[in-house]
């Protein structure tokens, strides 16, 4: 669940999580590219890693698409080790 513009955000079908319970948390590291949805190219990630090295849920990381120049904004789900 995320807190986005001060509104409880959530795919979890679980009910035992309240709307106002938030997760947190370390977070899957972002990967270096990702494929664009629009062209097929590469985007690339233009968010630089925190000091501590430790990505938090719900951290938004930036791509842009090296061919069709779009942007991507993604918000970072929990770490699933």
């Amino acid at each position: 669940m995320n807190k986005w513009l001060n509104y409880a955000v959530s795919n979890n079908s679980d009910d035992s999580i309240e709307p106002d319970e938030f997760v947190s948390g370390r977070a899957e590291t972002p990967s270096e590219s990702i494929i664009c949805v629009d062209c097929g190219g590469n985007a690339h990630l233009l968010t630089h890693p925190p000091e501590d090295g430790v990505w938090q849920i719900g951290e938004v990381v930036a791509y842009r698409c090296s061919e069709c120049r779009d942007r991507w904004d993604i918000v970072l789900a929990p770490d699933e080790q």
